[in-house]
Order: C-alpha cells, then sequence, then structure tokens
C-alpha cells in the first residue's frame, strides 16, 4: 500500500499538514525519533473513520511501498495517544480499539455486547456535570473517557424475534 500525500483526500492531508509538526514537537520532547514511518502510520491512522484495532492497522502497512513494521505501528499508536492524536477503547473483552481525535468534537460510545457495533455519541449534560465535578473537586481535566455496554437495537430486534 502506497501513498502519496497529494493524493489524499483534502480533510485527510490538511488533518495531516497541521498535526504532523505538533507530533514531531511531541516526539523532540520525549526523546523519540522523528521518522518517515512514524509519519505513514500517523496518516493512515487519520486516513480511517471507524474504532480499529492496532493489528488491522498494522496488517494494513505490513507490505508495499510503505511498509512499516508491527512494533512501530503499536509504539507509535502509544505515542500518539499520549500526544492527544488518538484515544484508545476497550471492549467488554479487554480488546484495545484506536479512533483518532485530532479536529473531531468530543463524543462517547455505547459498544453493543452482542455484534461489537460502536455507536457514537455526545451529550452537553454529561460535559456539563464532568466539568462541575472537576471544578468542585479543584480537579484539572486532560480527557474523559464514556464507554456504555449494552445491546443495540438490532440485537435486541433479533432477541426479540427468537423469542417470539
Amino acid at each position: 500500500m502506497s501513498f502519496d500525500e497529494l493524493q489524499l483526500p483534502e480533510e485527510v492531508r490538511e488533518s495531516v499538514e497541521e498535526a504532523w509538526p505538533l507530533f514531531v514537537d511531541f516526539l523532540k520532547k520525549k526523546d523519540a525519533r522523528i521518522t518517515q514511518a512514524r509519519k505513514i502510520v500517523l496518516t493512515q491512522v487519520f486516513m480511517r473513520h471507524d474504532h480499529f484495532c492496532a493489528d488491522d492497522l498494522a496488517a494494513e502497512l505490513s507490505s508495499g511501498m510503505n511498509h512499516v513494521s508491527r512494533g512501530t505501528v503499536y509504539r507509535t499508536l502509544a505515542l500518539m495517544e499520549e500526544a492527544g492524536l488518538v484515544r484508545v477503547i476497550r471492549d467488554t473483552d479487554v480488546h484495545a480499539h484506536y479512533e483518532h481525535t485530532f479536529n473531531h468534537p468530543d463524543h462517547e460510545h455505547m459498544i453493543c455486547d452482542k455484534c461489537g457495533q460502536f455507536i457514537e455519541f455526545s451529550d452537553d449534560k454529561i460535559t456539563a456535570l464532568i466539568d462541575e465535578a472537576c471544578k468542585r473537586k479543584q480537579f484539572t481535566e486532560r480527557n474523559h473517557r464514556i464507554v456504555v455496554f449494552g445491546t443495540c437495537k438490532d440485537c435486541a430486534k433479533k432477541e426479540q424475534s427468537e423469542v417470539a
């Protein structure tokens, strides 16, 4: 798999152009190497608009002109999480799923126990409650994660039809 930055969708190219210098600054502060492989990982992450596993990303980057090793993918994702460019959501099996958060509005997740579907939602009331709790406890929030586990409407319908 090869990518030419000029061939990227405009939204992805702009996000990479904006995020890469921030990531480079972060890597410099960590005294970490700045490599083309890390830029390839960042770009591939920004091309995704789903909740993906590191193994899936590593498989995508395992061959072709822009080959990146599995270890580099995992290390780069960890650094990107620390830099605030991606976040990790764990399902009930404790599998780590990633999503990029750069230039994306805050949101929370519901995960179906039956089919594994991720459902994103946002609610100003929840955000206000978290802000108020932080203020009350004099706590400075870095980020937060809310994950609700249960059954999606499609699986609930399927269960109902099996019972009937």
